[in-house]
């Protein structure tokens, strides 16, 4: 079975290409005229049956538009859905499970979303076929012995009600208004009376959730609802999904490995490659199917996804005792909210974490850092090379490979930064401009714009955010390898414990009370920092004995009695 995807956003036919696609394929020479074809829109078509997979219009595509991919032919029968003519399909299907919660796990752009579509009829399976789109019977005929029959019987007969919680979100109004009972007590009174465009992306996010679960249906889906929540209210809207929800079928999307393995009974990984094709694997226990992503091998399947394991690895000590940098106490004060800091140095190589809620003055610390803001002692100049990268992300009018260049005219000297730019694919991306950029490439193309730049200290605000689970792993590596091998510094701010856990060996426990008052412990060892906040909110975290990645107890159980007992809240 071959694929022939063209990105219609990157193919510039016919303005800037007189089809070269079909100028050098060597069926269209040959006489096959009808192998690659103007569509009705003018951009380039490949018909997949006459294709011999030669690659030549690959290699010679000026817009790197055109992917062809071989597949094995009994794969064909498994296709489920195709938007269009050389576009993303996807082969089998995410499957809810009654009274149960099921994880969806994979690379952004993989079909996460399309299938979450699928199985809440906002979209029909058209099993490829772009000229006529089958019928409900036909649908469920075609499933007919698989798990997701019974769903889609009841799908399609509309005995199911279903409750979903988009990625993305827009809102307005009176946030009173958009949530209605809050029964569920998820949103906090302070924010009831506010424009919902004023609001934070947490607090927006907490609405979202909270409009969801406010709702009586019989199948909830939550599209990424970890985004931008820290990691108390992480495990609090974790909590009360579980608690809420105990007899329904839920189906969650998440890049949070924690959250994802807490949240989840099942979990259905989803592999291929990105934008091009998805494929849905067999249903999994939460804990084997997670290890199972990061092993990249489906034994059931006997399919090898991704040719390497990914390792959940602590991070080794600083590389120097060398004090590098230092910084005297100070207050900040911002309207009514006001943050207090300790004095704190930093040694050749050190990664320092940030951790604590939202709202109590992390970003404003690092800020402060940066000289951005004032503080009870002026502007702080620490002396040193500063480079900061900002939570929030805005896009603007450049190409890519430009704003590489005006970062660091010399970058492509610099092996590590090469390397930094193909490990994120920012290689493929070259060519498009910022503004049209994903939020997950916008986040990349930040934070190795952030490292392109000379400095000693690097402040960078949630590198995770719209990161999948493997760019997390990857920004882990670089950032980790990039400040180690250079002995520079990094501060790190960030709510996925086990990024935080893996790439900073220290970190920096943020307490206060939101959007009041917010003060700094001391610098201290991350698994030390992790234990005294999740203390502060009675949660504790075992590690998982084949993976050694963090997983949450449950409340009550053994593991967690124990754990309290010894005061362990986070096992190391």
């Amino acid at each position: 079975m071959r694929i022939a995807v063209i990105k219609e956003t990157e193919c510039e036919a016919p303005d800037n290409c007189n089809y070269i696609c079909a100028e050098v394929c060597p069926r269209v020479r040959q006489g096959a005229k009808e192998t690659v074809y103007a569509r009705e829109n003018g951009k380039a078509a490949i018909t997949e049956s006459l294709c011999i997979s030669c690659g030549i219009c690959v290699k010679r595509c000026p817009f790197d538009a055109i992917r062809i991919i071989n597949l094995p032919d009994e794969m064909a029968k498994d296709i489920t859905f195709q938007y269009g003519i050389n576009s993303f399909r996807t082969f089998n299907i995410a499957t809810p499970i009654e009274n149960k919660v099921v994880g969806l796990i994979g690379r952004n752009g993989i079909g996460k979303t399309t299938n979450i579509k699928l199985i809440s009829n906002e979209l029909i399976p058209n099993f490829g076929d772009l000229k006529k789109e089958p019928s409900s019977e036909e649908v469920i005929k075609a499933f007919r012995g698989k798990e997701i029959q019974p769903y889609l019987t009841k799908l399609y007969s509309n005995n199911l009600i279903i409750a979903t919680k988009t990625q993305s979100f827009s809102q307005s109004g009176k946030v009173r208004d958009l949530v209605g009972a809050n029964r569920f007590n998820l949103v906090s009174k302070d924010i009831l009376d506010r424009d919902a465009e004023t609001l934070s992306g947490g607090e927006a996010q907490i609405v979202e959730i909270a409009k969801t679960l406010d709702k009586e249906a019989d199948v909830y889906i939550f599209d990424e609802p970890m985004n931008y929540l820290d990691i108390n209210t992480r495990i609090k809207v974790a909590t009360k999904i579980k608690e809420a929800l105990e007899n329904k079928t839920v189906v969650v999307v998440e890049h949070d490995l924690v959250m994802l393995d807490y949240l989840t009974e099942y979990i259905q990984i989803l592999y291929g490659s990105e934008s091009n094709y998805g494929i849905a694997s067999h249903i999994m226990p939460s804990r084997n199917g997670i290890n199972t992503y990061l092993d990249g091998y489906l034994q059931t399947e006997n399919v090898r996804f991704r040719d390497y394991s990914i390792k959940i690895k602590k991070t080794l000590p600083p590389v120097t005792n060398e004090q590098f940098i230092s910084w005297p106490e100070f207050v900040v004060k911002l309207d009514n909210f006001s943050l207090d800091t300790k004095s704190g140095k930093l040694y050749k190589g050190d990664i320092i974490g940030v951790i604590g809620e939202n709202g109590i003055g992390k970003s404003t610390f690092i800020k402060a850092l940066a000289g951005i803001i004032e503080t009870s002692i002026g502007k702080l100049d620490l002396g040193i090379k500063i480079s900061y990268k900002p939570q929030i992300l805005k896009p603007f009018d450049m190409i890519v490979s430009d704003t590489l260049l005006n970062t660091n005219p010399q970058y492509e000297s610099d092996l590590g930064i090469v390397s930094a730019i193909n490990k994120f694919g920012i290689n493929k991306i070259m060519t498009k401009n910022v503004i049209t950029l994903s939020g997950g490439e916008l986040q990349k193309l930040a934070i190795v714009t952030t490292l392109m730049k000379p400095a000693d200290i690097y402040l960078i605000d949630e590198p995770s955010a719209n990161l999948d689970i493997e760019d997390r792993l990857e920004c882990m590596n670089i950032i980790s390898s990039f400040i180690s091998s250079r002995k520079k510094c990094a501060i790190i701010v960030d709510h996925d414990l086990a990024f935080l856990d893996s790439t900073c060996p220290k970190s920096i426990l943020f307490n206060g009370k939101k959007g009041v008052k917010g003060m700094t412990d001391q610098i201290e060892g991350t698994g030390k920092a992790i234990n005294n906040f999740l203390k502060s909110i009675d949660v504790t975290i075992r590690r998982d004995k084949d993976s050694g990645r963090p997983r949450i107890n449950q409340k009550g159980s053994r593991l967690d009695l124990e754990q309290k007992a010894s005061n362990i809240y986070f096992a190391e």
